[in-house]
């Protein structure tokens, strides 16, 4: 298990196996620093970590998701660890490990997603956002490039030409057209976008956690891989999948009756 931390930036708590991380820099917007970005690699790392969390959460406190960069971390203020805007994990290598991730990420955004609001969220896999959301990913005005993979992530969602468009235009959009592009999956009201966040996690939640992971995994395996390679590799999954079954089921056939029970359970 990850070591404890005491977060300042955010506020973490899991619940009916779902941890819940949530921007909390709510008088600023929740405007990203280089501390919350250590505070995100800990706590996301932290769930991922976790056997009792089997789905991970991410939102923001008060009207905005977040409202990209603190403007004293984009004048070259340096965090408690001595880093830059840019230099820490959660910006240049963190997107890899959440990819690798066997659970769930979903993001629930409420307001503003600019910047670096906007580009945590491509590492997830299920993003809904309320009605009065909006999207712009603001880094060529500000002398820019954006980071955590966004120019590979983001072409996948929407495709190269709006990607650059997006990109190059300082373009911000709303809720309805990010649901249009296919950025995010879902739009709600603002009143209904925790419940329906909770509602898509409980439902994940319900399934066979080794074949949510297994499913996890083989989605982004296949990101990059040709037909008959996913094909291979979902057959691959679906067999380890099979002998885990096997193994239950012969193992209940001997089993106490807490056992059985346990089966009936997963089952």
């Amino acid at each position: 298990m990850w070591a404890p931390m005491i977060y300042e930036t955010l506020t973490y708590r899991v619940e009916k196996s779902i941890a819940r991380i949530e921007l909390n820099r709510p008088a600023r917007r929740n405007a990203y620093t280089q501390d919350m970005g250590e505070e995100l690699v800990h706590a996301l790392r932290s769930a991922i970590q976790d056997d009792a969390v089997r789905v991970v959460l991410l939102t923001g406190a008060g009207r905005s998701f977040c409202a990209g960069a603190d403007r004293d971390t984009l004048t070259g203020k340096s965090g408690k660890n001595g880093l830059r805007l840019g230099e820490e994990a959660f910006i240049n290598i963190f997107s890899i490990e959440l990819s690798r991730s066997a659970k769930p990420l979903i993001a629930a955004i409420n307001g503003a997603a600019i910047g670096v609001g906007a580009t945590m969220l491509l590492p997830f896999d299920i993003r809904i956002a309320a009605s009065d959301a909006s999207f712009g990913f603001s880094f060529t005005r500000l002398g820019m490039v954006p980071g955590m993979g966004a120019t590979h992530t983001l072409q996948r969602l929407v495709g190269y030409a709006k990607t650059a468009e997006l990109l190059f235009c300082d373009c911000l959009i709303s809720a309805q057209e990010a649901l249009e592009i296919g950025l995010i999956s879902k739009v709600v009201p603002p009143d209904q976008l925790l419940s329906a966040a909770y509602e898509v996690a409980l439902r994940i939640v319900a399934s066979p956690q080794a074949a949510v992971a297994a499913t996890r995994r083989s989605l982004g395996f296949a990101v990059q891989a040709s037909l008959g390679a996913a094909i291979a590799n979902e057959l691959s999954e679906a067999r380890a999948l099979q002998e885990s079954r096997e193994v239950r089921a012969q193992s209940y056939m001997s089993s106490p009756d807490s056992l059985k029970k346990a089966w009936r359970d997963i089952h």
